[in-house]
């Protein structure tokens, strides 16, 4: 044995370090395996404390029950450390370099720590440090370290267990290759918090993280300047499926994914608020979205503050049919970039309990001029929506045509009520010149909640622009050209049936003309000394004799009137042998039908007959 080893065994039994000056000072691999294993007496609860040596050989600890721990400072070990199914009190590492941890099964009953800039590097189609099925009954962090592999993942801790904290922070970086990912903790269980900070972790050709399935007790943290890049269609930083009691908070971070999605949430569950904000950038390349939340789940808040999401081939940001507790709001600075013929934000079939809200600073972007920017097709807001009047209409139009050209989807979009900055006008502006085609739906909505807050003039004006729309915008649904003129002259005279009074005036001016048709004809003569309408013959005054006023303006009622008669063609009617009376008496047909119609029209309007949605 040599002087060094010797002094080992002192230090470890006095809980000492063995500071070792000389950088190639060697300490037998064997030797250390020897005193957690007790074989040179009993140990001091510190442990075996390592500063500053070269440890030759393979360390093997497999199965290994050791009563103390384990620290290495500055030291270089040249193999990869053999641990599985072992049970150590604690795993230290700080400074220094590794060939690589296998620690598969492994239970550390305190912390393991690998921190001060350790590198541990390898080349296994495995992984660098691998601690599959691990338990850590304390905290496990990567403080400045770096672990790197070039032909596998860097880090590979499915189904691990910390019971403490999960911390990757100060300047950490883990490099990858291939398409299991850098990290990998898929089913993983967290018992407090799970922070990246200021680190690094990236994978040339797989995802960068993986942690599907995970269960966090505490919160998820991502920020500090941080860098995530991936290569590949699934998630840069994949938290499928993953549950988070807590809140989870992505800031001041970079996702990348060259290949694919870059954020992928896709039904996760995180109870408390989910929040990606402050200088947070995410780029994707996928059909999907950069951001994926499909069928996720947020207890409270989703909030996106000053981000900006881009995606070159799809969406920006997707949460289709995901349940969102509370708000969902878009503020600051936020900027989402999609591609193809996809909207920048999908929120197909969402539910959304509290408000939705969109700060007039957020910008949207699409490629195609026809692409809505926001899709709210099936989507429910239990409270209010607010949308950015910028990115849809800048003039806050209220006409019936803009020049702006923005759209929205708004089929099925339910609401209670709108956001204090929008008016219903405004509303009804966007409806009708924001939206890629006619839908009743989106009118239907507006009148309800008008409706609901007592506004039944508006509800009127709400429901009559939604017939003009609709023969605008979907004239084929009405049928053939007859019968798309007879929709016109609906809305022109009984305002599709919202207009009741109008109905009724336009009756009254036909009762009017054809009053003045029947006294025009008393003034037409037909040939000398006749006269288009006169005396019958049975009057009392024989034919020929002229009609008074009343009896003239009582002959063009009576012939409007379909079925109410006021008598007076007993004793004055129109000369129908004649050319001229001919005409006077088509003309008065022609009345007669127009109070048809309108009578018609007004009955409908009073009985709700016509109220239907088109």
């Amino acid at each position: 044995m040599t002087d060094i080893e010797q002094r080992l065994i002192e230090a470890a039994r006095d809980g000492e370090w063995l500071e070792c000056a000389e950088p190639d000072t060697v300490v037998r691999a064997g030797l250390i395996r020897e005193l957690l294993l007790g074989r040179h007496g009993e140990l001091d609860p510190r442990g075996v404390r390592l500063s500053g040596a070269r440890v030759e050989g393979t360390l093997n600890l497999n199965r290994i029950k050791a009563s103390v721990g384990l620290a290495f400072h500055h030291c270089t070990i040249d193999e990869p450390i053999e641990a599985r199914s072992a049970s150590l009190p604690d795993l230290v590492f700080h400074g220094g370099s590794c060939a690589g941890i296998h620690a598969d099964g492994v239970h550390v009953d305190g912390d393991l720590y690998l921190r001060q800039g350790v590198r541990i590097s390898g080349s296994d189609t495995r992984s660098t440090v691998r601690l599959v099925g691990a338990h850590i009954s304390g905290d496990f962090e990567l403080s400045g370290t770096r672990i790197t592999n070039t032909a596998g993942a860097a880090l590979d801790c499915q189904g691990l267990r910390v019971d403490g904290q999960l911390c990757l922070r100060d300047g950490a970086q883990v490099i990858g290759h291939g398409d299991r990912g850098a990290i990998i903790l898929q089913e993983a269980r967290m018992g407090s918090v799970f922070e990246m900070s200021e680190v690094e972790i990236t994978s040339t050709t797989g995802p960068a993280v993986i942690i599907d399935g995970v269960s966090i007790s505490g919160y998820l943290a991502l920020r500090g300047g941080s860098r995530i890049a991936g290569h590949c269609a699934k998630g840069a930083f994949s938290l499928v499926n993953a549950h988070i009691s807590g809140h989870a908070e992505l800031t001041d971070t970079e996702i990348t994914n060259t290949a694919g999605i870059a954020l992928d949430a896709n039904g996760a569950q995180i109870d408390g608020h989910l929040f990606l904000r402050n200088r947070l950038l995410v780029t994707g390349h996928s059909e999907y979205a950069a951001v994926d939340l499909i069928n996720a789940r947020v207890g409270n808040i989703l909030e996106l503050a000053d981000i900006t999401i881009t995606n070159a081939k799809g969406a920006a940001l997707s949460a289709n049919r995901a349940r969102i507790g509370g708000a969902f709001a878009l503020l600051g600075r936020t900027r989402l970039s999609a591609c193809g013929d996809h909207p920048a934000l999908n929120l197909v079939g969402t539910r959304i309990g509290g408000r939705f809200g969109c700060a007039d600073e957020v910008e949207f972007e699409v490629e195609a001029e026809s692409t809505p920017v926001l899709n709210f097709l099936d989507t429910a807001v239990d409270v209010s929506v607010r949308l950015p009047h910028p990115a849809l209409c800048p003039d806050r139009g209220r006409g019936t045509a803009c020049g702006h050209k923005t759209l929205v989807r708004l089929e099925n979009l339910g609401y209670s009520s709108l956001a204090s900055t929008w008016d219903w006008q405004e509303w009804l502006h966007v409806i009708r010149c924001h939206t890629p085609a006619y839908h009743a739906s989106a009118y239907q909505r507006l009148a309800a909640v008008e409706r609901a807050a007592g506004h039944d003039g508006t509800v009127r004006q709400i429901l009559m622009a939604q017939q003009t729309d609709l023969r605008r915008r979907s004239p084929q649904s009405l049928g053939g050209p007859l019968t798309r003129w007879f929709h016109w002259l609906w809305g022109a005279l009984a305002g599709y049936g919202y207009r009741a009074r109008r109905t009724a005036a336009a009756l009254l001016l036909v009762l009017v003309v054809a009053g003045a048709i029947g006294w025009s004809a008393g003034q037409v003569s037909t040939r000398p000394g006749h006269l288009v309408a006169e005396r019958v013959v049975t009057a009392p005054v024989g034919a020929g004799t002229p009609c008074s006023t009343v009896e003239l303006i009582g002959l063009g009622l009576d012939r409007g009137l379909p079925l109410a008669m006021t008598g007076m063609r007993a004793r004055c009617d129109l000369d129908s042998a004649s050319k001229k009376g001919q005409a006077f008496t088509a003309a008065i047909w022609l009345v007669q039908l127009a109070v048809w119609g309108l009578a018609t029209l007004a009955l409908a309007g009073y009985t709700n007959l016509v109220r239907k949605p088109g």
